[in-house]
Parts: structure tokens; C-alpha cells; sequence
């Protein structure tokens, strides 16, 4: 059990070690349920339908010519698509 706190607009931040056992994605999707006095969060199980970037890649192939694809050039592709 992680104890974690609520801040002044109603925002609880989900631990690090919890993300990543997860593999919690920014901006992801989750069923919140009420029972008596619980909260339930749910997490839908991770598919690359499940993440808008991988689902895109999927849909929509990269098409590069002459680009090494690195890590940083996939950071910036997921930074773009998360914000649009």
C-alpha cells in the first residue's frame, strides 16, 4: 500500500515505482470506480492500442529516409504526439 496526498485542485500523483510496475503512460486512461468508502483505479491492461503514440506507429508506419531512429528522435516523436 502507497499512501499519497491530494493537492488544493484534487490531484493525487501516483508514485514512480507504481508507473512504472504498471507501465503508466502521461496522459493515459483510467476507470475510476466507487464502493462504500474506496476508490478503485483501474488501468487497462498495456497494448500499443492502448497508447495513442504506439497505436499511431502501428496505423501509420514511419516512412524515414537516410534518419537513424534513436531514442531521442522516438522521445520527440512520443513529446509531439502527446501534446497534440
Amino acid at each position: 500500500m502507497v499512501l499519497v496526498k491530494m493537492d488544493e485542485k484534487g490531484r493525487i500523483q501516483l508514485p514512480k515505482l507504481v508507473r512504472e510496475k504498471l507501465h503508466i503512460r502521461p496522459r493515459q486512461s483510467f476507470r475510476l470506480d466507487v464502493r462504500k468508502q474506496e476508490l478503485i483505479l483501474s488501468a487497462p491492461k498495456f497494448s500499443p492500442s492502448s497508447d495513442p503514440l504506439l497505436k499511431e506507429l502501428t496505423e501509420r508506419p514511419l516512412k524515414l529516409k537516410n534518419v537513424k531512429l534513436t531514442k531521442e528522435l522516438l522521445d520527440k516523436l512520443e513529446e509531439e504526439q502527446w501534446s497534440q
